[in-house]
Parts: C-alpha cells; sequence; structure tokens
C-alpha cells in the first residue's frame, strides 16, 4: 500500500495480528492542529494521586514527580528505544547521555518536523520523552492527544519533561494519558526511574 504502510504487530490479545497499519501521519499530525488550547479548568477535586504534589507547590515548591508504573516485565535496555522530543540542545543531549549511560537506545526530535520523521522511521519507539512547549507553537499536549487517538501510538509510553509545574498543567497532561509527568530541573535518578516505571521495568528497591 506505499511506503507509508508498516506492518504492525500488534498486542497478544489483539486480534488483529497482522493488520496494517498507516503509519503516514499525513492527516494525523498537523502542525496547525498542534497548536495549544486554553487548558480545561481544573475539576473541582483533584484525584487522591495528585494532592500530595499540589500541596507541595502551595508551600513554594514547584517540582513535580509523578510516574504511573505499567505492569512489570522483562525489559533489555539494549533493545529498547526512546524518542526524546526537547528544542533545547543542551537539555536534549543531557538526557540523551542519561539514557544511553543507562543502556538504552535513543532518537532524537527538536520540533515537530523530526518528530515526525522519527516516528515514520520504524521501528517504533518503546517510550517518548516529551516536552511541552516546542518551536512554532506547537504544543505537546496537542503531539500528546493525537498519540492517544491512534489505533498503535496510544500503547507508547510517554513521559512529559517539562519546566510547566502547575496544578491545570499536570491534570492536563494525565488527561490526555501521560504515563509520567517531571518538572525541569530533574535530577538523573528521578527520570530514569520514571522511564523504568513507564516501561514496567521497575528497579528492585534497595535494601
Amino acid at each position: 500500500r506505499g511506503d507509508s504502510l508498516v506492518e504492525s504487530r500488534q498486542m497478544a490479545n489483539d486480534p488483529k495480528d497482522d493488520e496494517l497499519v498507516d503509519l503516514d501521519f499525513t492527516g494525523v499530525f498537523k502542525v496547525e492542529e498542534l497548536r495549544p488550547e486554553p487548558p480545561p479548568p481544573p475539576p473541582k477535586k483533584m484525584p487522591e494521586e495528585f494532592v500530595i504534589g499540589a500541596k507541595a507547590m502551595k508551600k513554594g515548591s514547584s517540582f513535580i514527580n509523578m510516574a504511573r508504573a505499567r505492569p512489570a516485565r522483562k525489559v533489555d535496555p539494549a533493545k529498547t528505544s526512546i524518542l526524546l522530543v526537547e528544542d533545547d540542545k543542551t537539555t536534549r543531549i543531557i538526557l540523551d547521555m542519561i539514557c544511553k549511560k543507562a543502556g538504552f537506545q535513543t532518537r532524537q526530535a527538536a520540533d515537530a518536523a523530526t518528530f515526525l520523521a522519527a516516528m515514520n522511521k520504524p521501528p517504533l519507539p518503546d517510550a517518548v520523552v516529551l516536552d511541552i512547549e516546542l518551536p512554532n507553537n506547537v504544543s505537546g499536549f496537542k503531539i500528546l492527544s493525537k498519540m492517544r487517538d491512534h489505533p498503535v501510538l496510544k500503547k507508547i509510553p510517554v513521559v512529559v519533561v517539562t519546566v510547566r509545574s502547575e496544578p491545570e498543567d499536570l491534570m492536563q497532561a494525565m488527561n490526555l494519558g501521560a504515563d509520567a509527568y517531571l518538572t525541569k530541573p530533574a535530577k538523573s535518578q528521578e527520570f530514569l526511574e520514571a522511564i523504568h516505571k513507564v516501561l514496567g521495568a521497575v528497579p528492585a528497591a534497595k535494601s
């Protein structure tokens, strides 16, 4: 069906194992559709799992470190690819170094165009690290939303790493399906712990 179609192996419980999925993101990801929209009003009562972070911010701290662990599984870092979507070159290099030091394979994207190019280059990444504020007024929230609406990309874990530390930003990311949310500056160990959690490869606790 053309170069833009790649055969995607679904999860074991998906009956359409051999279905061809259109990974040409034309019509799925359009730059003009990735412009930010006004965030939705915060809920009257925040979910219990986010309260600790919100209280800490009210006390003057702007750091958020929240990750939802996926089911535990065996993960080989050497065979695990992480796509780093970050416009700041220095930050992107640091994230790349942290991931590679932990044994992961990496790919990098600095804007919407390079993100699309990376996603169209098989194999798909096993996880995506996503900034919210990208060049040309592109919103990471919109990218996250488009991923969660896609039949294949919705399964990829997403770790948001951003300077935004307001409760409504956290809530918007989680409501859109982010697996983890860290604010900059984040310590390398905290970043790696989030990566391991969203992959289901949570390291054993230290004794």
